[in-house]
């Protein structure tokens, strides 16, 4: 964990130099959810999100309490909680033995929106399609498919939340040709 988002990019750079593989060797995270940062790293960078707002309002009081002439401790400590975290492919894994199934599911996370299918997939890793599914069913619990299916519509879920894209742009975002479809696929898992 990097105490701020910069520490926690040179941390990503240094397991690259070094070859070892982030999320699946080592999970990485920030804090201040600088999304440049974040987003520009790669893999791209999980980060805690600050209440700066919050931390803000604590400050200015004890600043005033101060300037009202009462003592404050120099042990007095601003403590805020989190407004979350921002989770990105930095942090994005599943603790899985199997390799072609953990390559497959960073293949997924790293393509799922371009439109992919489980023929994509299986140019990926040296399984038939029928033993992908069987080991994707055993081990996670739902099919490639279902796989691509829940990343898409996280990713849906996303940018609706925090984005003011439109429709169009959003299924264009999530990998979908047509809004329709992507209405219907969104209502369908959704509900």
């Amino acid at each position: 964990m990097g105490c701020y988002d910069f520490k926690a990019q040179q941390v990503l750079d240094a397991c690259r130099q070094l070859n070892i593989a982030v999320p699946t060797e080592v999970a990485v995270l920030g804090v201040d959810n600088d999304r440049l940062i974040c987003e520009l790293s790669e893999p791209t960078l999980s980060s805690v999100i600050p209440d700066t707002k919050r931390t803000g309002y604590e400050a200015a009081d004890l600043l005033n309490r101060m300037m009202s002439g009462e003592h404050v401790g120099t042990e007095t400590r601003l403590i805020t909680q989190p407004l979350g975290i921002q989770v990105r492919e930095s942090t994005n894994t599943l603790a899985i033995d199997d390799e072609e199934v953990a390559k497959a599911l960073h293949y997924i996370r790293r393509h799922a929106t371009s439109n992919i299918r489980v023929s994509d997939i299986l140019r990926q890793v040296t399984l038939s399609r029928r033993a992908l599914e069987h080991r994707f069913k055993k081990l996670l619990g739902h099919t490639p498919h279902e796989e691509i299916q829940r990343v898409r519509m996280n990713r849906i879920k996303e940018l609706l939340s925090e984005t003011e894209l439109s429709v169009h742009e959003i299924a264009n975002r999530a990998g979908f040709e047509y809004d329709e479809y992507m209405a219907a696929a969104f209502r369908r898992e959704t509900e």
